[in-house]
């Protein structure tokens, strides 16, 4: 292969990993969000109940620790659908 063709290859990769990782970006806000903001807050509930012993208390540092965990699974699940939606569009766009 000489270096052009290297070029355009190249080139409708990048433009099918863009449109994968826009798709995967807006079926995840679609479909996802919600999902995810619930997944993390029963997450962080099971934990701190594991944790203590006893029933989750309505404290500052309990809410905080939801919020924390409900954020950092929607942050995973939408870095984990952008990532599939590039991968994805960069071979089927290809």
């Amino acid at each position: 292969m000489d270096c052009g063709q290297i070029g355009i290859i190249k080139g409708e990769a990048d433009i099918g990993t863009i449109i994968g990782a826009a798709t995967g970006m807006v079926l995840f806000a679609l479909f996802g969000l919600l999902p995810a903001f619930r997944l993390g807050s029963y997450l962080a509930l099971f934990i701190l109940h594991r944790a203590t012993g006893k029933p989750v208390e309505a404290t500052v540092s309990a809410r905080a620790f939801i919020l924390a965990a409900a954020l950092l699974c929607i942050v995973g699940g939408a870095a984990l659908s952008l990532l599939i939606g590039a991968w994805i569009g960069s071979f089927v766009l290809l």
